[in-house]
C-alpha cells in the first residue's frame, strides 16, 4: 500500500484513473503480488456508470460485449473459473441498420438479399477469426512469432486497402454502409478507420453478448476482483500532479503519495498536463464525442433491442465532425429494453453542451423517430438524463473526445498509437493507448500492460 510522505512500499503500484482499463489492470497487476492504488477524482467506472431516470436504472457507457474471448482471457489470467458475468446473447446480434440503401441486419440472416454478399464476406475476414485476440491483448513485437503469425492474418484479411472505407468498396452498397458504420468504433469516419474495422461486424455479430446484470455488471465484477486482490480503490481523490521519475503523485488538498510504478488510465492528453508538460494545441484533430440520451417511457417501446441509424452520407459527416462542426445526420444508436430506452448520437468533439432541448438533437431524434416508425417516442417519456459532449469533456477528454487523439489509419490496430511506457516508471493503458472502442480494446490493454509489467525486471513481476 502506498503511503504519504515517507517511504515507499515494496512493488507499490498508483493508477491513474479508475475507468475499466484502470480496474481491469488493477486486478492484474494485484494478482502479481503488486499493492495497487487506483486513484478516481469522481466514482469508479469511467464511462460506465448507473444512472436513475424516472425510477429505472441504467448503464452508461458500452453497450455491447463482442468478443468475449479477450474477457475469458483476463479470466483465465487471474485464475479465475468459471464467468462471473453470465454473459448472454443479445437478440439481433449488432442490430437492425437502417441505411439509405435499406435496412441491414448483422448478421445478415439465410434468405436475406444479402445473405450471399455477407456469407462472402464472412469468408474474406475468416483468416483473422483466430487471431484477433492475439492482436487486442499480446504486445505488438515484429519479433514474436505469435504476433507475427496474427498480424500476417490480418494482412492476408485487408489486402491492400489501408483504411475501412477503402475494403467496403467490394461489397454492395447497403451492406457497405451497414459495415462502413462500425469504423466509427475507432471514434473515425470510415475515411479515416483502419481497415481492419471493416472486418470487426463479420467476427463480432454472431457473438454478441450482454451480462445477465446489465453492463453494470462489469464494474460490480472488476470491482469484486480487484477487491480480493487487495486492490485499494480511493473515489474523490483527484491527482493534480505527476512527478514520475521520483514516482510521485500529489492530490488534491496538497497530500503526496509515491509509488514505484505509476500507470496512468486518463487520457494522454490530460497526463500529459498532470507531467507539468505543454499540451498540443487544442485544434488538433480528435475522435468523436456522443450525446447519450437515457429515456424512461411509460411502458414497452415495442422496437428491437438494437438499432442503428448511419449517416446517409459518410463523406458529409466526415467533413463536419473533422471540422468541428455539427453534422446534418449522424450516427444514432438506439438500445431498447423494455420501458428503458437509449439513444445515443455521435457528435463532434467541442465539449458543448448539447442537451435535450438543443435544436440538433431535437433534429436527430425526430429522424430517429421517423426512421423506426415511433414519432413522438422521446416526448412520451417520463424522464430523460443527457450526458453531453460537455460531460465527457469535464472527465478529462479533450473536447468529450472519447477515444482521444484521431491519428492516421496506418497507426491503428496492432500498430498501436502511443508508448505503453512513456517514462521509466511511468505506463499508460486505456482506450486513448490502446486503438479502439469497447470493452476487448479495453481488456485487451489492460492485458498487454499487465503482460509488459510483468517481464519488465524493475517491476518486480
Amino acid at each position: 500500500m502506498a503511503v504519504s510522505g515517507g517511504g515507499i512500499s515494496p512493488r507499490s503500484v498508483g493508477i491513474l484513473g479508475g475507468g475499466l482499463a484502470g480496474l481491469a489492470l488493477g486486478a492484474l497487476l494485484g494478482a502479481r503480488g503488486h499493492a495497487v492504488t487506483v486513484y478516481e477524482r469522481d466514482r469508479a467506472g469511467g464511462k460506465l456508470r448507473r444512472v436513475r431516470v424516472g425510477g429505472l436504472e441504467f448503464d452508461t457507457g458500452p453497450s455491447l460485449f463482442t468478443f468475449p474471448e479477450v474477457w475469458r482471457t483476463l479470466l483465465a489470467r487471474l485464475g479465475e473459473e468459471g464467468d462471473p458475468l453470465e454473459l448472454r446473447p443479445l437478440p439481433g446480434g449488432l442490430g437492425l441498420h437502417h441505411t439509405p440503401f435499406g435496412a441491414v441486419p448483422l448478421p445478415v440472416p439465410p434468405g436475406h438479399p444479402l445473405s450471399a454478399a455477407w456469407e462472402t464476406y464472412r469468408a474474406a475476414a475468416r483468416p483473422l477469426a483466430g487471431h484477433l485476440t492475439t492482436l487486442l491483448t499480446t504486445p505488438p513485437r515484429l519479433t514474436d512469432p505469435v504476433f507475427q503469425r496474427a498480424s500476417a492474418a490480418l494482412f492476408r484479411a485487408t489486402g491492400a486497402h489501408l483504411t475501412a472505407a477503402g475494403w467496403v468498396r467490394r461489397l454492395p452498397p447497403a451492406l457497405a454502409h451497414a459495415v462502413g458504420t462500425h469504423a466509427l468504433n475507432a471514434g473515425l469516419a470510415p475515411e479515416d478507420a483502419p481497415a481492419l474495422y471493416a472486418l470487426i461486424p463479420a467476427l463480432a455479430a454472431g457473438d454478441v453478448t450482454r451480462p445477465a446484470s446489465g453492463m453494470g455488471g462489469l464494474l460490480d465484477t472488476l470491482l469484486a476482483l480487484g477487491r480480493v486482490r487487495g486492490v485499494r480503490v480511493e473515489e474523490g481523490a483527484e491527482v493534480i500532479r505527476v512527478d514520475a521519475r521520483p514516482g510521485t503523485l500529489t492530490l488534491r488538498g496538497g497530500e503526496v503519495r509515491r509509488h514505484d510504478l505509476l500507470v496512468s488510465a486518463l487520457d494522454p492528453a490530460r497526463l500529459t498536463a498532470l507531467l507539468g508538460r505543454p499540451v498540443r494545441s487544442p485544434l488538433q484533430r480528435r475522435t468523436v464525442s456522443g450525446v447519450a440520451l437515457y429515456a424512461a417511457l411509460p411502458g414497452e417501446s415495442g422496437l428491437p433491442a438494437t438499432s442503428v441509424i448511419p449517416p446517409a452520407d459518410f463523406g458529409t459527416f466526415r467533413a463536419a465532425t473533422r471540422a468541428g462542426a455539427l453534422p446534418p445526420d449522424t450516427l444514432a444508436l438506439v438500445h431498447a429494453d423494455g420501458p428503458r430506452l437509449a439513444v445515443l448520437l455521435t457528435a463532434p468533439a467541442t465539449g458543448r453542451d448539447l442537451g435535450p432541448e438543443h435544436p440538433w438533437v431535437r433534429g436527430q431524434v425526430e429522424r430517429v423517430e421517423r426512421t423506426l416508425g415511433v414519432p413522438g417516442l422521446l416526448a412520451s417519456a417520463r424522464d430523460v438524463v443527457a450526458l453531453t459532449p460537455a460531460h465527457y469533456a469535464a472527465g478529462g477528454h479533450p473536447g468529450g473526445a472519447i477515444y482521444g487523439a484521431a491519428l492516421p489509419a496506418w497507426r491503428g490496430g496492432p500498430l498501436h498509437p502511443q508508448p505503453y511506457r512513456p517514462l521509466p516508471r511511468l505506463w499508460q493503458v486505456g482506450t486513448g493507448v490502446h486503438p479502439g472502442g469497447g470493452i476487448p480494446a479495453i481488456l485487451g490493454g489492460a492485458l498487454t500492460v499487465d503482460r509488459l509489467i510483468g517481464e519488465d525486471r524493475g517491476s518486480g513481476g
